[in-house]
């Protein structure tokens, strides 16, 4: 008997078609197609791989034509996929051994995590995983019922059971791009809307109606079927946990953080043997500024999925995401908050050695060495994740160098990349870096003459270097092209005219600041301190000093933070961002006067900024404590019933 057939239903599916047939031709004795009625290539594609081609009529009923799929297989198992799905070959061996050696029973099918690329690029990081019952054994009176999100059942022979296996299903979509060339989401509601009418819906549709209106960013829909779904429903169900996450994410983002700490600590928390509990609850504890416990609950769900990996259990309950990336991610933004950058670089590297390749890590890491930490230090760090000897990991690690200014690793990377790999804009920025202004002129040309030049970036660079070289000849060519565009020609006619003054220039300083600010934090990478400061001097305005300040502070340059900082402070300048740095910043320290004088000026200016309170009732005397919990609760009543809350405040007022 032959050993596997693969089923499928199609339509118009001619893009994708190829990866996924591709990916089972070798471990599939048969491939079924059932074709509802293509346009396209879909069938012409399908005839290269299987003669098993068949034609079905459309009638809003997924499960009707999966059965028809189903009747045409001959072989021991079945395996029931989608063209916009996949496997991966490099697992064909643990496909190989399951199938050789599992013996079929009529009462049991098999659930395989489905991981999702939901973004609009399939190598973002945007992933989630679920549960589909897709492998079963033929013969044995399994077929699918319900119009949408079908499901296998046995019938009147009794309940069919579901094994969770570790074999992996790819799936993209779900991707935007595929949503909209494909209208699934219209074509899904007709079917939804035909059930609701004819009073269809059972929790689990419910349920994956919720996860129709969240495909397309409708969350209050989402959410409301969700409720929906979730009442009354078993724990034990496959879908439950995915419907009780789904739910308290969607609360926690419409900001009703009551709700959906409810859920967490009456639902979630009958799941504590997954990372998905403390990583839910760290964010809560984070979004109301209890970043020391927040932290703990943050290593804890790592720590919980470290011990579920040496078991080689399964790690996560509902998405990979919080067993790792999002838990470290956060105990990133909370080490350097609570300024404990000793623990932030150590999550950053951990970071960063689990996925190398994550640019913003990796220029998150290096720009915070390249500040703190010598030439020689960052290169003997970085050569211990990185192999320099590796084209792609060298253009990587020149690529972030360059960007960041440092010659030296630059120096260092340069002799291990492909030249020919090299962009205009990375010569451009190279002729900066080497403090070279033939090479500047050159491609500072070559860019304005390209009609699609239009990045920011680019034109940061071209300022950067006329500073520098104190020449505007390359300005006045952009401000004269036809090519520039208006809002970039106002940005270089006002870096042209410096340091001389006119009317309406504070106008402009103020319009274009956060411009200014680029160029004067390059400048400062770059090291030429004497441009710097006559660059800040001419172009000064109180919201470029704040972000000068906030700045250097989130780089641990303390020193130079500060002497910003006392300079906006003696003119009442600071920013709601430089004083609640401040606040916490003296709060870290001990300094609990400073504290309060910063954090409650923070929240006069902005007092729905939850997550200073925690810290200003911590510091502030005995006698104010009751003073600023009520005006907590007054701006916040919707979160009176948070436990942790509520238990925090009744302890500061006994103090």
């Amino acid at each position: 008997m032959k050993r596997l057939s693969v089923c499928l239903i199609v339509k118009d599916e001619e893009e994708l078609l190829p990866r996924c047939l591709d990916s089972v031709k070798n471990i599939a004795d048969e491939i079924i197609i059932v074709d509802t009625g293509s346009t396209d290539r879909t069938k012409e594609i399908a005839s290269f791989y299987t003669d098993l081609i068949f034609d079905y009529q459309w009638t809003n009923d997924f499960a009707a034509a999966r059965n028809v799929s189903l009747q045409h297989a001959t072989s021991k198992w079945i395996l029931v996929m989608d063209a916009d799905e996949y496997i991966a070959v490099d697992e064909h061996s643990q496909w190989n051994l399951f199938l050789d050696n599992e013996q079929p029973l009529g009462y049991l099918a098999y659930t395989l995590p489905v991981v999702n690329f939901t973004g609009d690029k399939e190598y973002q990081d945007e992933i989630s995983t679920s549960p589909v019952t897709r492998l079963f054994p033929n013969f044995m009176g399994i077929y699918f019922e319900r119009p949408i999100h079908e499901q296998l059942t046995r019938g009147a022979q009794g309940e069919l059971y579901h094994k969770r296996i570790d074999l992996i299903i790819y799936h993209t979509g779900y991707q935007d791009q595929r949503v909209n060339e494909k209208n699934k989401h219209e074509r899904n509601m007709q079917i939804f809307n035909d059930m609701k009418n004819n009073s269809q819906m059972s929790d689990y549709d419910w349920f994956t109606l919720g996860n129709q209106y969240r495909y397309v960013q409708d969350e209050l829909q989402a959410l409301e079927c969700y409720e929906k779904a979730i009442e009354g429903t078993s724990a034990t169900l496959a879908w439950y946990p995915h419907c009780l996450v789904g739910l308290i994410i969607l609360n926690y983002k419409q900001d009703r953080l009551a709700e959906s700490w409810k859920w967490t600590e009456y639902k979630l928390s009958e799941f504590p043997e997954y990372s998905e509990y403390y990583a839910i609850k760290g964010i809560h504890f984070e979004t109301l500024g209890f970043y020391v416990e927040a932290a703990e609950q943050y290593r804890k769900a790592v720590e919980v999925a470290e011990a579920r990996a040496a078991k080689r259990q399964e790690i996560w309950l509902v998405d990979p995401m919080y067993s790792f990336e999002m838990p470290v991610q956060q105990l990133v933004n909370v080490s350097f908050k609570i300024n404990d950058n000793q623990q932030a670089i150590y999550w950053l590297s951990k970071l960063l050695n689990k996925n190398t390749r994550n640019p913003r890590v990796l220029l998150k890491l290096v720009e915070w060495l390249n500040h703190n930490e010598q030439p020689e230090s960052i290169i003997h760090f970085l050569d211990q994740i990185y192999d320099k000897s590796n084209k792609s990991e060298a253009d990587l690690l020149y690529k972030v160098s360059l960007g960041l200014g440092r010659k030296e690793l630059v120096d260092y990377y340069e002799p291990h990349i492909d030249q020919e790999n090299l962009l205009i804009e990375d010569h451009l920025r190279l002729g900066i870096v080497r403090h070279n202004h033939d090479t500047w002129l050159k491609y500072s040309g070559m860019i304005i003459g390209e009609d699609d030049k239009d990045i920011e970036q680019f034109w940061i660079q071209i300022a950067v270097g006329s500073l520098l070289w104190k020449d505007n000849s390359i300005l006045r060519v952009a401000i004269n092209s036809r090519r520039t565009e208006d809002e970039f020609k106002g940005l270089l006619s006002l870096i042209a005219s410096i340091p001389s003054e006119g009317t309406g220039r504070e106008a402009l300083l103020t319009e274009y600041a956060d411009d200014i600010f680029l160029i004067a934090k390059q400048l400062f990478i770059l090291k030429q301190y004497d441009c710097f400061d006559q660059f800040i001097q001419a172009t000064k305005t109180p919201k470029l000093v704040n972000q000068l300040a906030n700045y250097f502070y989130g780089l641990n340059q303390v020193e130079t933070a500060m002497s910003y900082y006392s300079v906006l402070l003696s003119q009442q300048q600071l920013d709601e961002v430089s004083l609640e740095n401040l606040g916490f910043y003296h709060a870290n320290h001990g300094y609990s006067t400073e504290t309060v004088e910063f954090l409650e000026e923070a929240v006069r200016l902005q007092p729905k900024a939850r997550h200073l309170y925690h810290t200003l009732i911590q510091h502030t005397s005995n006698d104010c404590k009751a003073n600023f919990i009520e005006k907590f609760i007054t701006e916040f009543p919707q979160f009176s019933s948070i436990s942790f809350l509520n238990n925090y405040f009744q302890h500061e007022k006994k103090i």
